[in-house]
């Protein structure tokens, strides 16, 4: 049985939730599960969460994520990689790329200033650039790739996802097309 793509999309949301992150604890905050052990936290104390955690806990003001999320700049910069890319390929991103796009967007508008919000909607902008781009080549490797694997074009998961639903798309719109041929044997 095939999930629709929203549901993988869902698992890999919760794979990347389940992700460890380090934060820095601004309250002491009792006995926390950190590395599959229950550690006594307190303030001052920088340890290992499950990211889903951490953003409760810095939501609350618990916390502070220590390691670096995405700024308008890297996200710039991938922008014109992605625009610079020769031949359909797509550039190298980090991994996670949309999930920490998503994060920074999320702290700037929450910081509600309004230099905060222009840049937020500028972040979405490129960012919403950035994701037709990558669509585009994602679609053309489909179509011209052959049998090369997902993990062969891009190292994000979820454009993996994206490039396995495609193919399989595409496969079955050919096959219901040459199918027409049968039509005529009859």
């Amino acid at each position: 049985m095939v999930l629709p793509l929203e549901a993988y999309l869902r698992l890999v949301k919760a794979r990347r939730l389940m992700g460890s992150v380090r934060v820095l604890a601004l309250r002491d905050l009792g006995r926390l599960p950190v590395d599959r052990e229950w550690i006594e936290v307190r303030r001052g104390d920088e340890v290992s969460l499950p990211l889903w955690l951490a953003l409760e806990l810095s939501r609350r003001g618990y916390v502070e994520l220590r390691e670096g999320g995405l700024r308008d700049a890297e996200l710039h910069r991938y922008h014109l990689l992605e625009r610079g890319s020769k031949g359909g390929k797509l550039a190298e991103v980090r991994e996670d790329v949309y999930l920490v796009a998503g994060l920074a967007l999320g702290r700037l508008y929450r910081e509600g200033s309004g230099e905060s919000l222009v840049r937020a909607d500028r972040m979405r902008s490129v960012l919403a650039n950035l994701l037709d781009m990558r669509l585009g080549k994602l679609v053309n490797a489909v179509v011209s790739v052959g049998d090369r694997q997902p993990s062969e074009v891009t190292s994000v998961l979820e454009e993996m996802l994206l490039f396995k639903f495609l193919r399989r798309a595409l496969e079955a719109w050919r096959s219901s097309v040459l199918g027409y041929a049968e039509l005529w044997s009859r």
